[in-house]
């Protein structure tokens, strides 16, 4: 079994997980450590997808284990008010997510279940990247949104 149960969400709730985080291929928000960033990373995106999953599946617990972060790119603090700006450090390819997902109704009974690679297909577009690329995961959270979107149960 790939997902025990202590390590699934309670209904309602969406559980974050990495295998390996450090070996991700670019996962350091703002630069720090790999450790920060995931709990960092873990707390926005699951927090983000809560609406998504209620809307969607409601009562259903999901559980995200990612198995490779390529964030393509990193954070800097820039200027006096601390914001963080993002910052394209080479034209490499677009952010890239590698997770093994669980869907489980309120019963903990599966309703969906599999692996996926997820693309951010909008990554050259620099219309689309400037309208609100100053929030924090911006494009990770929509990436994972679209995908929760398009998850059907078996």
């Amino acid at each position: 079994m790939l997902f025990g149960p202590a390590l699934s969400a309670q209904p309602g709730d969406v559980a974050i997980q990495f295998v390996s985080p450090e070996k991700f291929t670019d996962f350091r928000i703002y630069g720090l450590d790999v450790r920060w960033s995931a709990s960092f990373f873990a707390s926005q995106i699951s927090d983000d997808l809560k609406p998504t999953l209620n809307e969607n599946f409601p009562g259903s617990k999901l559980t995200l284990r990612f198995t490779d972060i390529n964030l393509a790119y990193n954070y800097r603090t820039s200027g006096r008010s601390g914001l963080g700006v993002r910052v394209v450090r080479r034209p490499i390819g677009p952010e890239r997510m590698s997770v093994v997902f669980l869907l489980q109704d309120s019963n903990g009974r599966p309703l969906a279940t599999g692996s996926t690679r997820i693309t951010d297909t909008s990554s050259h577009n620099v219309l689309a990247r400037h309208r609100s690329g100053s929030e924090l995961l911006y494009y990770e959270k929509q990436m994972l949104e679209r995908w929760l979107k398009s998850v059907r149960s078996s």
